[in-house]
């Protein structure tokens, strides 16, 4: 419990240890940092009602392309868009236990999945054919090694995601539009929401630099809410890839015409459930169901 209380001051807020005192929440933490959380009763039927409440509202936007995400992703997935020189988040290795007795060339390392949009470009990567828009989307579990007892800053976390690819002009107007309408729903259920300009943290050598260019071209732009005494969490983000993606991994390259552009839109959803609670009566997670279901 030592390391809830860290987190709880970290935030200047009471509502964690209250949902702790409920047996609603467990934190998975240890003396490197918060690694995530463990939703249980009517807090894990508010986590899933949250991600159906997304998922109902983008499929009015477009219809939506479902598909699985694999917990551990092959390091060539995020070689093929130059992630380990850029290292927009440290990832995570998975090694066997007796390491030393098994070789793995640095090629067929296995690493946690970093982000839920990699498996929706490693599926359709080589695939020769050209579209004027499609959504996929998936929620999966995200790793990241970022060590902090800050109550949001998790090793292991939910993401959904809704990936357009296609034509560049339709990913942009339709992608942005969706986006702006995500920020109205999200006003529905909490009355202070800002949308900034933002950038990923990166590590890389050119890690300034390159959060320089990404905010200079409005790649990433964020939902927040307030969190705690003065600070923001953001809970979801719209991201444009332009065709690096669909470059990178050869999705509808060897078809005809200019090559579609990409652009995600995510939401991490104990952010976002977590941030909601914050500011529904009670802190009751019934209150808060029973809002999603009237969005």
């Amino acid at each position: 419990m030592q390391g809830t209380q860290e987190i709880s001051k970290a935030c200047g807020d009471t509502m964690l240890d209250e949902l702790h005192a409920r047996h609603l929440i467990s934190s998975v933490v240890n003396n490197t940092g918060l690694i995530g959380y463990r939703f249980h009763g009517p807090l894990f039927e508010a986590f899933e009602a949250l991600d159906r409440a997304l998922v109902r509202f983008f499929e009015k936007c477009f219809p939506l392309i479902p598909h699985s995400c694999t917990t551990l992703v092959q390091r060539g997935v995020l070689e093929a868009i130059d992630f380990f020189d850029k290292l927009p988040c440290i990832p995570m290795s998975a090694a066997p236990h007796e390491v030393a007795s098994v070789e793995i060339s640095k090629q067929d390392e296995w690493v946690l999945s970093p982000s839920t949009c990699y498996h929706t470009f490693a599926h359709l990567s080589d695939i020769n054919q050209r579209w004027d828009l499609r959504c996929y989307t998936a929620r999966g579990t995200c790793h990241r090694f970022e060590p902090s007892h800050e109550a949001f800053r998790l090793a292991s976390f939910t993401m959904r995601e809704f990936v357009l690819i296609g034509d560049e002009d339709l990913v942009m107007g339709h992608g942005e539009s969706a986006f702006n309408e995500a920020v109205d729903l999200v006003g529905k259920l909490h009355s202070q929401v800002s949308v900034s300009t933002a950038n990923d943290v990166f590590y890389g050598d050119r890690a300034e630099v390159t959060r320089r260019v990404q905010l200079a071209r409005g790649v990433k732009r964020e939902i927040s809410v307030p969190w705690g005494d003065g600070s923001e969490v953001a809970i979801g983000s719209r991201n444009l890839h332009q065709d690096l993606f669909t470059t990178s991994f050869r999705i509808g390259t060897a078809a005809e015409g200019p090559a579609m552009h990409s652009m995600c839109i995510a939401f991490g959803i104990e952010r976002m459930l977590l941030g909601l609670l914050a500011q529904t009566e009670n802190h009751d997670p019934q209150r808060l169901i029973a809002a999603l279901d009237e969005i």
